[in-house]
């Protein structure tokens, strides 16, 4: 089943809000504020946002993994009981909640913040290239999330905003630990 009108624009505006956010939350930072770590296990501000840059491909991922996979109309209606929290409703996960896979830690890739912010800005543009013009059979195919449970390819869709909006307001809260 594809998603409607309503869905896709829903996706888009979520998927814009969560990048615009993330761009004023940067606004301002320092080099030197992007390095700062208040604790050698949490990530710095530059890692946060390189760990962006290479989670919006990974969950795109999921998606067309879900979309190979056999359609599983039996989820659909337990899973659109759950529309309420992807539109709008579902908040950002708390820091450490939900750990992510070895192949989306941060690898020092990005020396400097502008140069992970542009590589997030282009995954983030791919993302929302694909919500605006998808005619994929989205609500039909699952992939499983370790907290959320079977999420369908428009829940994934939302989810990609919803992750980043966890990591601007962490990234929010070192802005603040930086100044005190």
């Amino acid at each position: 089943m594809k998603i409607t009108d309503q869905e896709r624009d829903a996706a888009v505006a979520r998927l814009e809000s969560s990048r615009d956010k993330l761009l004023t939350a940067l606004h301002g930072v320092t080099e030197e504020e992007a390095l700062f770590k208040p604790t050698p296990e949490r990530w710095s501000i530059l890692q946060l946002v390189e760990h962006l840059a290479t989670s919006d491909p990974g969950l795109m991922g999921l998606i067309r993994k879900a979309l190979e996979s056999p359609a599983q109309p039996d989820l659909m209606e337990g899973a659109r009981k759950h529309d309420h929290r992807f539109l709008g409703e579902l908040k950002p996960l708390p820091r450490g909640v939900n750990k992510a896979p070895e192949f989306l830690l941060p690898k020092s890739e990005y020396s400097k913040l502008g140069e992970a912010l542009a590589a997030f800005l282009r995954a983030s543009e791919t993302t929302l290239e694909y919500a605006r013009s998808t005619q994929d059979d989205l609500r039909s195919h699952f992939s499983n999330h370790n907290l959320l449970g079977p999420m369908d390819g428009f829940q994934w869709l939302v989810a990609c905003a919803v992750h980043v909006e966890s990591h601007t307001l962490q990234i929010l809260e070192l802005r603040e630990l930086w100044k005190s």
